[in-house]
Parts: C-alpha cells; structure tokens; sequence
C-alpha cells in the first residue's frame, strides 16, 4: 500500500510537470510565431515607407542564418525565394525522451502572409513553429523535478516502510505477550519499545502482570490460608467434642451408673445429682462457646449493632490497656441486610489485627450511614482508626487479616480504603453499599 501510494504521487507529479510544460511549450511556440508576423510586419511598412520594394527587403533575411523555434520559407510564384529553417537539433544528452516529446507537443502551427505586388507573381511567406528546442528546455527543467520528487518518494518510503516494519514487530512481542498471559504465564515482560507509544504498552502491560501475578498470588495465599482454617476448625471442634463433650457424657454416665446402686443413700444421690448439674452446666456453656465461633446467634435474634457492642464489651475486658471508642449508628440492621455477618467478621478481624500487629493504646470503630438527599441510606460507612505502629503500605504485611478484609469489602462491592504509614497508624475506611444496593 505504501508503495502503490508513492507511485501514485510520483504519478500525479508526472501530470503536473506534464501538464505545466506542454502549456509552457505551446505558449512560448505561439508567442514566437506572433513576433515573427510582427517583425515581418513592421519591416515591410518601413520599407514601404522608405520607397523600397518588399522584395528587396525580403531578400535581406537571407542573411539569416538559423532562427530559433521557427523555420521560415517564401516563395513568389513557383520560385523559392529563402528557405530559413529552423535551429540546429538540442545536443546530444539534452533531447526530450519519445514519451516527454509526445506528451508536451504542441498542435502543429503555420502562420501564413501574403504580399501581392502588381505585375509580379504574389510572395508567399511561411512560417512554421518548431518546438523542438523548447521541449527540450522543459524536459531539462521537468527532469530536475521529477528527479527530485522520485528521490523525496523513495526516501520517504523506505522510512515509512522501515518504521512500520519495526512497529509491526512490536506489535508481533505484543501479541506473543498477550497468548502467555492468556495461557497464565505472568513471569513474561514486554521490552521497552523505542516508540514512545508502544513504550507506554509495554509499561501498561507490564504493569497489569505485575497486578494479575500478585492477585494471583495472594488468591493462592487466601485458598491455602482458607483451607488451614477449615482444618484448624475441624481439629479445634474435634478437640472439644472429645476433651468437653466426650468426658462429661462419660462422667454422667458413670454417675448415672452408680445411682442405680441400693446401697447409696439419700445424700449421695443428691451429690450425684448436683454434679451431673454442674456437668450438663459446663457442656451447656461449651456448645455456646461453639456455636458463638461458627456462627453468632446474638446476630439473627437481636442484629448487629447489639452483637458488635457484645463483642466490643468482651473485647474490653480482655484488653482493659486499650482506650476503645465504639461508635454505631442507629438503623444499621436496616440497612446492612444480609451483609449484616461480613460486617461483624471485618471488625472482629480488625480488632485481632489491633492487638496482634500495632502495639497500639487507642482504638477508634465509628459505623455510620451515609444517607441521600432524601434521608434515605444508601451506604454505611466503617472507620477503624488506631494510633499503632503502622507499617509501609507499598509492602504487602505478613498476615493475611486486611487481604481477608479487603477481599470480604470487594465481593460487596464496597470500597476499601487504607491510610497506614511507619509508626503513624492504620485507619482502614470501608464503603459498603446497603443491602437492597447490593450487587
């Protein structure tokens, strides 16, 4: 396509030159023949003027010897008078090739005048326009052009033709590029490009392997610390059942065992009966301890503010050195829906990471809604702020609590913020759109 569009402009070029120099030519012919009516004209008035026959003046161009784009003849009767023809033929090297010639001729062109004298024969005078000279004068200029535009279109294609070769074979890393990241292969760069355009492809692709590597990294992460909890659920509920449960139900059996004995009295089937309480009491207390891990019950029979400022209590008396200031607005259960158990997962995991990781003396949780402009809630607003240890945001921390946190916001299509720096730190602000908002 480049080629045929610079063999199209050299073309159209060749028109114009074309074009240019057969008016040039045909215009200079005419113009020559005019004169030389002209001169014939005005020396044939002043030798009639100057009593002198015409004859006599025509007999003076004789003496010419060659003229240049014309060739002149005259004749008076049958008899040739002067045949004057034109210039010599343009050297050799100078002549118009065929093509040129035939391009820019110009329509044949004889001027004719008539001199009738009384009593001699009527003189004919002939002049016939010879362009050859000027075609030549226009191919030596036409040449130069046309040479200058064939160099400038070569040039130009062997440019455009080079940069778009080397363009292609960018775009050719590129798309080899893409089929490993489409076959997951993230461990493939993209070099850095001299064109500045596809310099900012290679950085933009490179950029989003990085991304899609560490995302894919921390989902393996998140998978293999999912799977350790499940185990780690699986061996605590196992370890209860068998330590809590399995010894009580023994020790009640026993105790049921020996009621079932005559010799006992009163009092000490009384006693067996106040320990087999006291037994029933703690497995009671057990299977609340169990129940409240899987799954707080407090949160479907009373909601979540009630069960977050159950938690925050407990908390507090376990962590009596940390300043605590819970802050829940009214109407949250309303708005929250079923989000209402990531909500109180995200700040039960932010208050573990408190006292895990920031060494921190104050602690700030405000849950707050943020309403429309017409007082109606369209989102909660979660604000956990500390005055900890911080850490550099730009490494990921070694726990995986706020990619937990982070991945729990997301699937809600909420938005996760974080402000953390060394020794300032962390304020996590998490934007969770309402229940019926949801996705």
């Amino acid at each position: 396509m480049i080629g045929l569009v610079m063999l199209a402009i050299i073309g159209m070029g060749t028109l114009f030159v074309v074009h240019n120099a057969r008016r040039s030519v045909a215009e200079e012919v005419r113009s020559s023949v005019n004169l030389a009516l002209q001169l014939i004209d005005a020396g044939l008035e002043q030798a009639v003027a100057a009593g002198r026959s015409p004859v006599d003046w025509i007999a003076q161009l004789a003496r010419l010897d060659r003229t240049r784009h014309l060739s002149l003849s005259i004749h008076q009767g049958e008899r040739t008078i002067i045949d004057l023809p034109s210039s010599a033929a343009p050297a050799a090297g100078e002549e118009a090739p065929g093509w040129f010639a035939w391009a820019v001729a110009p329509e044949p062109l004889v001027a004719e005048k008539h001199l009738h004298q009384i009593g001699n024969p009527m003189i004919q005078i002939i002049i016939d326009a010879n362009p050859a000279d000027e075609i030549a004068e226009a191919w030596t200029e036409a040449r130069g052009f046309l040479l200058l535009m064939l160099a400038l279109a070569v040039t130009v294609y062997v440019v455009v033709h080079t940069t778009l070769g080397r363009a292609f074979n960018s775009v050719g890393v590129i798309l080899e590029g893409l089929e490993n990241l489409e076959n997951g292969d993230y461990s493939r760069r993209l070099p850095e490009f001299y064109l500045p355009e596809f310099a900012r492809i290679s950085r933009a692709f490179n950029h989003t392997v990085c991304a899609l590597e560490k995302t894919r990294e921390e989902n393996r992460a998140l998978t293999q610390r999912s799977l350790a909890i499940q185990e780690e659920e699986r061996r605590y509920l196992a370890q209860e059942l068998h330590d809590e449960l399995g010894q009580s139900l023994s020790a009640i059996k026993a105790i049921a065992a020996s009621l079932r004995k005559p010799e006992r009295d009163d009092k000490s089937t009384a006693d067996a009966v106040g320990t087999i309480q006291s037994i029933c009491d703690h497995l009671f207390a057990v299977l609340r301890t169990l129940m409240q891990r899987l799954r707080p019950l407090m949160l479907d029979e009373l909601g979540l503010k009630a069960s977050l400022e159950d938690m925050i209590e407990n908390w507090r008396s376990r962590y009596s050195d940390i300043a605590l200031d819970f802050r829940c607005d009214d109407g949250i259960d309303e708005c929250v829906g079923d989000s209402r158990i990531h909500i109180f997962r995200i700040v039960q995991e932010s208050l573990t990471n408190v006292v895990r990781h920031s060494g921190a003396r104050h602690l700030k949780i405000h849950l707050s809604l943020i309403e429309t402009a017409d007082d109606r809630p369209e989102a909660l607003l979660l604000k956990v702020s500390d005055d900890g240890a911080g850490f550099d945001p730009s490494r990921a921390p070694a726990g995986l609590g706020l990619l937990g946190i982070r991945e729990r916001v997301e699937s809600l299509g909420g938005r996760f913020g974080l402000n953390t720096r060394p020794g300032a730190g962390v304020t996590l602000r998490i934007n969770i759109p309402c229940g019926d908002k949801l996705p």
